[in-house]
């Protein structure tokens, strides 16, 4: 007992964590499981395309890490593998000292967590690639790829990784719907306005009747667009297990917070906004 108070010191002592992205936190060490395999539609040079440039760090989502391609063309993210993580160090220890520093609990957790997460990916690749810009998806280490990718870290730093043992997405890069539809209003282009609301509106109701749920229907953050396109950028919370909202009602409640937005941006505008709002709900109900 005594050994292992002393080693708990230790460790309270010399393991503070690194804050922000670092190589470690997206390193995987599950094996591969062949119900996590997709099949690419990229040709070889279309990977090369995106994979032989640089990468810079973008920021942190609730699930991944995202760096931003030399050519503004793509984003990749990382998956946060600490949200995942079932095996560690911990693992070397004797039971007692096992079951103090990593519970059972704990583990089935995260690994329900990546359950979830994988499932989501997945549904968005074999079913909504269009409506979320994913183009890549690579779930299970391999030997396939042979590209070593250099991600430039948040201090600027240059790291290498080979993409064959890591997890991660690829979209195509699109602007925030916050940014763009704040651009547009202040532009006046009221009409490009319209069309890209109206886009944005499309694309939920499009996943809905595809009978997919989305557990955070956040227009602000979650939302992004390739010119007026919309897309939805964060794909880890889809589900299949659990029915969606009818389409009239998510349409809704993303009008509701589209309507807020353009009132606190551009007031003189909120009534013909909402009255196309109104007027695309009314078609799904």
């Amino acid at each position: 007992m005594k050994k292992l108070f002393f080693l708990f010191l230790l460790l309270a002592a010399g393991c503070s964590r690194p804050q922000g992205f670092t190589l470690k936190k997206i390193v995987s060490r599950h094996p591969a499981e062949i119900r996590w395999d997709v099949l690419s539609s990229l040709s070889e040079e279309e990977l090369a395309t995106i994979f032989d440039q640089s990468y810079t760090y973008l920021g942190s989502g609730n699930h991944t890490y995202a760096f931003a391609s030399r050519d503004g063309n793509y984003v990749i993210k990382f998956f946060k593998q600490k949200h995942m993580r079932t095996q560690s160090w911990v693992d070397y220890l004797p039971l007692p000292a096992k079951s103090l520093f990593y519970p059972i609990e704990k583990i089935k957790q995260r690994t329900e967590k990546r359950e979830k997460s994988f499932t989501s990916y997945k549904i968005a690749y074999e079913k909504l690639r269009e409506e979320t810009g994913l183009l890549y998806l690579h779930l299970n280490q391999g030997t396939h790829l042979g590209h070593t990718l250099t991600l430039m870290d948040q201090w600027g730093n240059p790291l290498e990784v080979k993409v064959d043992e890591m997890e991660f997405l690829v979209q195509k890069r699109a602007t925030l719907a916050f940014d763009h539809l704040k651009m547009l209003l202040q532009k006046g282009e009221r009409k490009r306005a319209v069309e890209a609301i109206s886009s944005l509106l499309e694309v939920v109701a499009k996943r809905s009747q595809k009978g997919i749920y989305d557990r955070d229907l956040q227009f602000f953050k979650n939302f992004g667009f390739l010119e007026d396109q919309a897309i939805e950028i964060d794909i880890g919370e889809f589900k299949e297990d659990q029915v969606p909202l009818p389409a009239a009602e998510e349409l809704q409640i993303l009008s509701y917070q589209i309507r807020d937005f353009v009132q606190a941006h551009a007031p003189e505008f909120v009534g013909e906004v909402c009255l196309e709002m109104e007027n695309q709900v009314e078609t799904y109900r």
